[in-house]
């Protein structure tokens, strides 16, 4: 029947969203409505205030709304005539209870304490009393500054406070002292609280004490400090904080893992420099040699070089003689030929010898038949006396001539049979020339035949020799490609030496505990022993 100002401005304010939950609410006919129009299950409210005799108190919601309810009924004369509701918007009060409930729950996990503007403890609540070692009566009262470690009062400490006077809050994780002067380590945030007129009343500092992590931290940091430093003998030992504790141990494994690693590793180094020792001797001599080698190699192929050239010249030669007996060859056969044609003059001159003789014989026996007729023709003159005088004269000159022609026949038969001895003795002697022409001929052949075999060999030699001069020098290429090869091979053995002391120097600065096992047993080394180059040591945290 009545709904005062504050109620209707109130409802007005939140009538889009009552309906929604409420379809039948309208402010318009709010007044002489029945209360049944703000309940889904109106049976229930009936019966509630049916029995109601007292004050009754409830919340509701209505939509995103919710409202605190005072239900207070009207009596008159013991009888009840009605009921007076008052209305008010939960929402700042539940805020209120909510704030409280998580300051409550803030100062069970965190340590909290008060101060004033000026910097003077106001109130501190137990685990701030407790990280700090201070009982309540010794702190309030007192400045901020108690907690300050000496060196840390000077121009940025008063700063700090200027920073909070402006209301600007200060973040971070800060050293204290405690009580005894203990080192304590805060997370804290310092927020500055204004009033309703913006003026800063008082500093709440909320703070975690993480001084139990940062000295897990520092023994942490102490560790890695000394691996820094090449000590793998240290190791992190409890107590430490538990959301730690898997980093210590995890660190405490990588530390023995790498120590045994360190341990392997110098015990392999030692055995490689003994093995890089032996493969720069070895590359060493391995470079002399091949030196040695290329240099004779070289030798040898300059000396190929003037066989090849004395090769060719030879076959050249042999080339030149094959011609030359080729020619002499052709020669002879011509002699023979030559010879042979003698011969069968030597042969005519012989037969024509032969007829001159018996023609000579004709006319010797012609000069005697016809000195027998001057003969008997001067014995005619004779019986004839003077008449035949002269006819003897005449016979006496015939037969003179008759004599003269015997005598030169005779002279003619004589030189004729002579020249038919000499002939004769020319035509064996022919013979015996174009005989021996002959063998000689065969002899120029097979000396010919022997000539060309030589030059074709000396060819085949040459070119032999040329592929063998050709094979060496690919062979002293490849030597000289060996050799700088070699040299590469010697300095990188240099090289790993180099670093191989160099690994073993590097080892040598690590600090190492006793190994865990035994190392595995280096190979003989014929040379020179691996030498340890291993420091232990056994501090450990």
């Amino acid at each position: 029947t009545y709904v005062n100002r504050s109620l209707r401005k109130l409802l007005e304010a939140a009538e889009t969203e009552i309906k929604t939950a409420l379809p039948r609410f309208a402010m318009a006919t709010l007044i002489g409505s029945n209360i049944d129009i703000f309940h889904k299950n109106p049976s229930h409210q009936r019966t509630m205030l049916a029995t109601l005799d007292a004050p009754h108190a409830a919340t509701i919601q209505v939509g995103r709304h919710i409202f605190d309810l005072l239900v207070t009924p009207l009596k008159k004369s013991a009888k009840r005539i009605g009921f007076v509701v008052e209305w008010a918007d939960a929402v700042p009060r539940l805020l209120n209870v909510d704030y409280a409930a998580q300051i409550a729950a803030i100062g069970k996990s965190q340590a909290i304490i008060v101060f004033a503007p000026d910097g003077t403890i106001l109130e501190a609540n137990e685990n701030f009393l407790r990280a700090t070692g201070y009982s309540r009566d010794a702190i309030l009262g007192r400045h901020h500054r108690i907690f300050m470690p000496p060196g840390e009062l000077g121009a940025e400490y008063r700063a700090f406070w200027e920073h909070l006077g402006r209301g600007e809050s200060q973040i971070g994780e800060v050293r204290r002292i405690g009580e005894g002067g203990k080192d304590v380590w805060l997370q804290a945030s310092y927020n500055p609280i204004a009033d309703e007129h913006g003026k800063i009343v008082k500093i709440v500092k909320f703070a975690l004490d993480v001084s139990p992590r940062n000295r897990s931290v520092a023994q942490i940091g102490a560790v890695l400090g000394t691996l820094a430093e090449g000590d793998l003998a240290r190791r992190v030992m409890p107590p430490i904080v538990p959301e730690l504790d898997r980093l210590r141990l995890d660190l405490n494994r990588a530390l023995d893992t790498l120590e045994g690693t360190i341990h392997k590793v110098g015990h392999s180094a030692s055995v490689l420099q003994g093995g890089t020792e032996e493969i720069r001797s070895a590359s060493d001599d391995l470079s002399r040699r091949t030196e040695q080698q290329a240099a004779s190699l070289e030798q040898t192929a300059a000396a190929l070089d003037e066989i090849t050239a004395t090769v060719q010249q030879s076959s050249e030669s042999a080339g030149r003689a094959r011609g030359i007996a080729e020619r002499a060859k052709s020669d002879a056969e011509s002699s023979a030929e030559v010879m042979r044609k003698a011969m069968e003059a030597m042969r005519a001159i012989e037969t024509s010898s032969a007829h001159i003789n018996q023609i000579i014989s004709v006319i010797d026996e012609i000069a005697f038949q016809t000195n027998l007729l001057a003969l008997n023709a001067g014995v005619e003159a004779a019986r004839a006396g003077d008449a035949g005088r002269g006819f003897a004269v005449v016979a006496s000159e015939v037969r003179a001539l008759a004599q003269r022609s015997a005598d030169a026949a005779k002279e003619i038969k004589a030189l004729i049979s002579s020249s038919t001895a000499q002939v004769a003795q020319g035509v064996g002697l022919v013979a015996e020339t174009g005989s021996a022409l002959e063998k000689i001929v065969g002899q120029v052949s097979e000396v010919n035949n022997a000539i060309v075999s030589i030059a074709a060999s000396a060819q085949e030699q040459a070119k032999g020799v040329r592929e063998v001069n050709s094979a060496v020098g690919e062979m002293d290429k490849v030597t000289q490609q060996n050799a700088a090869m070699v040299e590469q091979t010697t300095a990188a053995a240099h090289a790993l030496a180099e670093e191989t002391a160099g690994l073993n120097r590097l080892v040598g600065q690590f600090r190492l505990g006793k190994p865990a096992q035994a190392p595995i047993a280096a190979p003989a080394t014929p040379r020179r022993p691996a030498k340890a180059v291993l420091h232990t040591s056994a501090e450990v945290v």
